[in-house]
């Protein structure tokens, strides 16, 4: 990520959440399929008799498991996208942050330049709020949880 003042982050912000959102509802829709394979299992398993049973519930199960690691998978990437995405966001407004104390330091008399050079007493950094952290949008709508700051 940019970290020169004022620079601009290059991050997709819209696009990201939207990739955040398409990956939940892609796993919500793994979930929901599943639950109708589900019930056909329950009326083939209740009906099935001989020696491939015990091999028909293990295939089963394994469906199952394989279905449990791709939901969670899918719902991990999404976190991450969002996670991303504040993460980006707050680095945006630091950048932003530290181009305003920099325009403050630049527009600064010649006078208080040099008694903050002798003196030590540049409060441009104090001028200026610290932006607030940005939280981590959550699922399943990852919707914006803040807006980049400006000065």
């Amino acid at each position: 990520m940019t970290v020169e003042p004022g620079g601009r982050v290059d991050f997709d912000f819209e696009g990201s959440l939207q990739l955040a959102r398409q990956l939940w509802a892609l796993a919500e829709d793994v979930q929901t399929e599943d639950g109708g394979r589900e019930e056909q299992f329950d009326i083939a398993n209740a009906k099935w008799e001989g020696p491939y049973k015990q091999r028909f519930i293990e295939r089963r199960q394994n469906e199952r498991e394989s279905r449990g690691n791709v939901v969670e998978g899918l719902r991990e990437n999404a976190r991450a996208w969002a996670q991303a995405w504040a993460t980006a966001l707050d680095q945006q407004n630091k950048n932003n942050r530290a181009a305003e104390v920099e325009r403050i330091r630049d527009d600064r008399g010649l006078i208080e330049r040099g008694w903050d050079a002798t003196f030590g007493e540049d409060n441009s950094d104090d001028e200026v709020p610290m932006p607030e952290a940005v939280p981590v949008p959550q699922p399943p709508g990852f919707e914006p949880t803040a807006t980049e700051v400006t000065y």
